[in-house]
């Protein structure tokens, strides 16, 4: 006999609706979530900064996971839900990082916490694909060109400009 597994995950996921974007950033705190993988709190923070000048926002708190190849710890997830009005996490440009990436988006999202994932090219169709799969199939999924370790710091600035204006279209469009 020969047992045949269904490469789409679990059935009967929860479905996640996600948290109603804020229309505007004005006054709004922005929060950063970085997986730990090289320069993508370098990238994200630098979008926070841009959105912040150009939306009158607020870079609320940057909080690093101890690992990217974990989710974050629970006490993280209630510093960004008393502290941020958004969230930008990542980084999605590897394997483990992805779902852990997309792990902390989904429960982010849970929270009411409206958060956009940044990815890199090659990895965002396995982003959203892994975001369908926890039950955020609308996710906000951000996408730079990457990759980010590795790049000189004016491919990443230039990056976070790429991002910024995903970003804020992401959270302020419905």
């Amino acid at each position: 006999m020969i047992e045949i597994l269904s490469p789409a995950g679990r059935v009967g996921v929860r479905p996640v609706e996600p948290a109603p974007g804020p229309g505007v950033l004005t006054g709004r705190r922005i929060a950063v979530l970085d997986n730990g993988k090289p320069h993508a709190g370098f990238v994200m923070a630098a979008i926070a900064r841009l959105l912040a000048e150009r939306a009158g926002a607020s870079l609320a708190v940057e909080a690093v996971k101890t690992s990217a190849a974990l989710p974050m710890e629970p006490d993280v997830a209630e510093r960004l839900r008393g502290a941020a009005d958004v969230v930008l996490t990542g980084s999605a440009d590897c394997g483990s990082c992805t779902s852990w990436s997309v792990h902390d988006t989904v429960e982010l999202e849970r929270l009411g916490l409206p958060t956009v994932l940044l990815a890199t090219r090659a990895f965002a169709d396995l982003a959203r694909e892994v975001c369908a799969l926890h039950g955020l199939p609308r996710a906000r999924v951000m996408t730079v060109r990457g990759p980010l370790g590795g790049s000189p710091d004016s491919e990443l600035i230039a990056m976070a400009e790429e991002g910024a204006e995903q970003a804020l279209r992401l959270w302020t469009e419905t």
